[in-house]
């Protein structure tokens, strides 16, 4: 080895003592490789004619030489007009007998069963009775009916009814009578739980409000509300809260009392003709019958106080998109007087121990308001009929009505229609069928075969079944009961016929 350079001062060398052999490997690759052939072939097209003239024609009459032929003209002047006239006619025909038309086939009501509630013994012997009010059960297999008298010249010293009819799988799944609840007042409105079938309630004509569970026996069956709960005056109104709503008036509750709830108890909401309005804390197990809130509607402008016929709270529904949520804690009232009243749960303003709970005052109706109800599926929409035949469509946003329609029959009650978010049945009083649809976004009547009866009383009562098959049950002046089935999903509606 060589000298090296740096700080090395001497070189060093070793000699290599490997004696490792290793073999010699040859390696190659190839690639593989196909080969294929692509042919093309290019068509043409071509279009070609001839011309003939009249001697190129093999023609045994001399009248195929000449083109056009003789009098062909003046039969085609005669006959196109016509034809072009028939066709037009035969186009209008068809567009507007179509089956997307407006002009659909008219819908066939089946009538189930009638029932003749004041024939049966106890039902006020020869005194006339009507029915008061109805309701379907959460199954739709029964039927409350409220008998007694419709107006009473002073106070009611009548004795009232309640007949339970109850649908037997023996009886070829007709209704037949259950069981009578008395009362020592006419009871004026009737309301069935709507998931739990054995709780009914219903208010009287002399202000007190009960609650029945049917499942017990006689003597543990009744709960009654405290003693002049609503003045002694008519209870005009009832109705069971949902989940959502339940859930605001327990809350409130606990909040005002600290008291525990307890996962059997239900949430009741009473009106009476003094204007109150009244929500009650109940619990048929636990015999509880307790207020949680009391309303005096429109009683901080120091007015006389309205006669509350109806009120309804808004319908919830927690999975609808961010654009079309509303407010859960709204209820609307109507009057005696024909006003409407826009309430709120919470944030009114305290007058004694009530709450006023009146926000807004709505552009209402010039006479009673039989009903109002808020829409199913359209959220912030309700409806509301009066006594001089108008119809009229709110959106709880503005203070005027989003459609005004007047009817051409006398309207006693009002229900929407369970599937259909623009169609109502109205209740008719006299001439006119007993029963009307609706179909309030076009302002159109639904043509529906079959709801008929072989008179003319007044309709006093109707009620829809909303769950299962849609069954509408409507009671008279004379205390009868008929009830149908509407194929309601066969109603067709337009695509406008969903916005307001």
């Amino acid at each position: 080895m060589s000298n090296l350079s740096g700080y090395d001062s001497e070189a060093i060398g070793f000699d290599s003592i490997s004696q490792e052999s290793r073999p010699e490997v040859t390696a190659s690759t190839q690639t593989e490789y196909g080969e294929s052939g692509v042919s093309t072939q290019t068509a043409m097209y071509a279009d070609c004619g001839s011309t003939a003239t009249p001697e190129d024609l093999v023609a045994q009459d001399d009248v195929l030489k000449e083109y056009p032929p003789p009098g062909l003209n003046e039969f085609l002047r005669k006959v196109v007009p016509g034809m072009l006239e028939q066709l037009d006619q035969t186009s209008r025909d068809v567009l507007y007998n179509s089956s997307d038309s407006d002009e659909e086939d008219a819908l066939t009501a089946k009538m189930v069963q009638e029932l003749m509630v004041s024939d049966l013994r106890g039902a006020g012997g020869d005194q006339p009775t009507s029915v008061l009010d109805l309701s379907w059960s959460s199954a739709g297999n029964s039927l409350a009916v409220s008998i007694g008298k419709t107006q009473h010249q002073f106070w009611c010293t009548d004795d009232g009814m309640i007949r339970i009819y109850t649908m037997k799988p023996s009886a070829g799944e007709k209704f037949a009578h259950n069981c009578d609840i008395s009362e020592k007042s006419c009871v004026s409105v009737v309301k069935y739980h709507p998931s739990i079938a054995a709780l009914l309630a219903y208010g009287t004509a002399s202000g007190e409000v009960a609650l029945c569970n049917l499942r017990n026996s006689e003597e543990d069956m009744q709960l009654t509300s405290p003693a002049d709960c609503h003045g002694a005056k008519r209870v005009s109104a009832l109705m069971w809260a949902d989940a959502p709503l339940a859930n605001i008036f327990l809350t409130i509750q606990i909040t005002n009392t600290g008291k525990r709830r307890v996962a059997s108890d239900q949430i009741l909401l009473s009106s009476a003709s003094d204007g109150s309005l009244n929500a009650w804390r109940v619990n048929a197990n636990l015999k509880i019958f307790e207020i949680v809130e009391s309303y005096a509607v429109n009683s901080a402008r120091k007015m006389v106080a309205p006669d509350i016929t109806c009120f309804d709270f808004i319908k919830t529904y927690p999975l609808r998109p961010s654009g079309e949520k509303v407010p859960d804690d709204v209820f609307v009232v109507g009057t005696k007087t024909g006003s409407l009243f826009l309430c709120k749960i919470k944030g009114g303003q305290k007058v004694g121990e009530a709450m006023d709970p009146v926000y807004e005052v709505l552009d209402g109706h010039s006479t009673c308001v039989m009903a109002v109800a808020f829409s199913l599926q359209k959220p912030g929409i309700f409806a509301s009929v009066s006594i001089d035949s108008e119809l009229k469509v709110y959106d709880i946003n503005q203070t005027a009505p989003l459609k005004v329609l007047c009817l051409d029959v006398s309207i006693s009650c009002m229900a929407w229609l369970p599937h259909n978010p623009s169609v109502v049945a109205v209740g008719v009083s006299g001439r006119g069928g007993p029963l009307r649809l609706y179909n309030v976004r076009s302002g159109s009547p639904v043509k529906v075969e079959g709801l008929t009866w072989d008179s003319d009383h007044k309709i006093t009562a109707i009620a829809i079944n909303q769950s299962g098959w849609c069954r509408i049950a409507a009671g008279d002046c004379e205390g009868r009961v008929r009830v149908w089935e509407l194929p309601a999903r066969r109603i067709k509606l337009a695509a406008d016929d969903l916005d307001f």
